[in-house]
C-alpha cells in the first residue's frame, strides 16, 4: 500500500526534499508522487535547475575599477555581512527543516504533520479548528479524527504532541522488546514493517498486513494502540484469553509508554472495590507499569473471591460474554471465561514462572498448553489463583 500525498503537501515539502532533509520513507513518497504528477515535477525541475548565466556589462566593470579603495572595502564588508546573514538563514532553515513540518488545509480541516521520529512537536493554534490529523513519521503514520479527542475534553495542543511522542516510543519499545525476547521469524518480519494507525469515528477494530506495512484500525479507541499492534505482531486474527492477556501484559505491564497508563487509573483507584487488595499487593498512586500489573492482580482477586460476573469486560465480565473480543474461533478453550484483567494477570504469572519467551511461543503458535509449559492448564490456573489469594488477600 502506497501513501498518496496530495499536491499541496508535496509542494510544501519540495524544499526539504531538494535539500535531502526528509526521512527515507517520506522521500520515497515524494519521488513516487513526482513520477506521476507533471505539475509537481515541473515545479521541482524549476527549483533545482541551474541559475542562468548573467551577462556582465563591461562599462559597469570599468566604473567599479575606478572606485576608491576605501569604497571597495566598505562594499567588501557589506558583502561579507550579507553572506553571513544568508549563511545563518540557510543553517536555520536546515535546523527548522529537521524538525516537524506542519501544514493546515482549511478546506478539509486537516492538520498535516511530517517529522522525524525524535521530533518534539509544537502543535499550532490551528489544531483547534481541525477535523482530522494526518501525522507521518519515519516508522509510523497516524490518521486521527480529532473530534474524538475534543469530545473527551482533551486539551489538544498539550495532549497531541505527547500522544504522538508516546506512540513513537511505545511502538519502538514493543517491536524491540519482542524481537529481543522472542525467537520467531514471523514476528521479526512484521516488527520491521511500517505502521499505519487509523483512529477514526465508526471505523472497525482490526488489523491487516501488507507487503511493507501493517495497518491498525483502532476505531474510536485511541488508547488501544499497543494492544492491537501486539495482536498484529502475533499474527492473531482471532482473540482468545491468551492473545488478549499477552497484549495487555506487554502493552501495559511492561511497556513504560503504554497509553493506558496515562488514562488516569490511579486517580480513581481509591474509590474502587479492589483498592484494599491493590494496596496489600504494594500498589501506589503512581502511573507505572508495575502498578498496572498489581491493579490487574487486585481485580483478579476480587473476581476469584466474589464470584460476580457483571461489569466491564476488563474487570469482571468474561471474554466470551462481550462482543468486542468475541471473534469467531473454531474452538473455545479453557480460560475464555476470564476477564481481560484476569487474563493479563495470569499471563504475567506464567511469564514469571516459565519465561516471557515461553509465553510468547505459546501465543504465537496457538500451541497446546501442556506442550508449551509442561503442565496442564487447570493445574497452572489453580496455582495462579492460590498465589493471588495469598498475596492480595487479608
Amino acid at each position: 500500500m502506497t501513501n498518496k500525498l496530495p499536491c499541496h503537501v508535496v509542494k510544501d515539502m519540495l524544499p526539504q526534499y531538494a535539500e535531502d532533509l526528509l526521512a527515507p520513507e517520506s522521500a520515497e513518497d515524494i519521488r513516487e508522487h513526482l513520477n506521476e504528477c507533471e505539475e509537481c515535477s515541473e515545479l521541482y525541475r524549476q527549483m533545482t535547475s541551474p541559475e542562468p548565466e548573467i551577462e556582465v556589462d563591461t562599462t559597469e566593470v570599468d566604473y567599479l575599477k575606478k572606485v576608491k579603495k576605501n569604497r571597495r572595502n566598505i562594499i567588501t564588508a557589506a558583502v561579507i555581512i550579507v553572506a553571513l546573514i544568508a549563511a545563518g538563514a540557510f543553517i536555520n532553515s536546515r535546523i527548522q527543516a529537521a524538525k516537524a513540518t506542519i501544514n493546515y488545509d482549511e478546506a478539509t480541516g486537516t492538520m498535516v504533520i511530517y517529522g522525524k521520529d525524535d521530533t518534539n512537536i509544537k502543535i499550532p493554534a490551528t489544531i483547534d479548528n481541525a477535523n482530522e490529523l494526518d501525522a507521518q513519521f519515519d516508522s509510523f503514520h497516524l490518521k486521527m479524527h480529532v473530534p474524538l479527542l475534543r469530545n473527551n475534553g482533551v486539551a489538544l495542543k498539550e495532549y497531541l504532541p505527547e500522544y504522538l511522542g508516546r506512540t513513537n516510543e511505545s511502538l519502538k519499545f514493543i517491536r524491540n522488546y519482542m524481537k529481543e525476547n522472542c525467537d520467531n521469524e514471523g514476528l521479526i518480519e512484521r516488527a520491521d514493517k511500517y505502521v499505519d494507525l487509523s483512529i477514526m469515528a465508526y471505523s472497525d477494530y482490526s488489523w491487516t498486513e501488507e507487503a511493507d506495512r501493517i495497518e491498525l484500525k483502532i476505531g474510536n479507541y485511541y488508547w488501544h494502540r499497543e494492544e492491537l499492534y501486539i495482536l498484529s505482531l502475533l499474527g492473531s486474527k482471532t482473540v482468545q484469553w491468551k492473545q488478549l492477556g499477552y497484549a495487555w501484559y506487554l502493552g501495559s505491564c511492561i511497556d513504560p509508554y503504554g497509553e493506558v497508563l496515562y488514562m488516569g487509573f490511579v486517580e480513581n483507584v481509591t474509590d474502587l472495590p479492589y483498592y484494599d487488595a491493590y494496596t496489600r499487593g504494594g500498589g501506589t498512586l503512581e502511573a507505572t507499569p508495575e502498578n498496572y500489573k498489581i491493579l490487574n492482580d487486585a481485580v483478579s482477586y476480587m473476581c476469584l473471591t466474589s464470584d460476580v460476573l457483571s461489569g466491564s469486560p476488563y474487570e469482571i465480565m468474561p471474554l466470551n460474554k462481550t462482543a468486542l473480543y468475541n471473534a469467531p474461533v473454531k474452538v473455545r478453550e479453557p480460560g475464555d471465561e476470564m476477564s481481560v484483567c484476569m487474563a493479563t494477570s495470569f499471563i504475567a504469572y506464567l511469564s514469571d514462572q516459565y519465561g516471557f519467551d515461553k509465553v510468547s511461543e505459546f501465543c504465537f503458535n496457538m500451541d497446546n498448553f501442556e506442550n508449551a509449559f509442561g503442565t496442564d492448564y487447570q493445574s497452572a490456573y489453580d496455582s495462579w489463583a492460590e498465589w493471588i489469594k495469598a498475596t492480595y488477600g487479608e
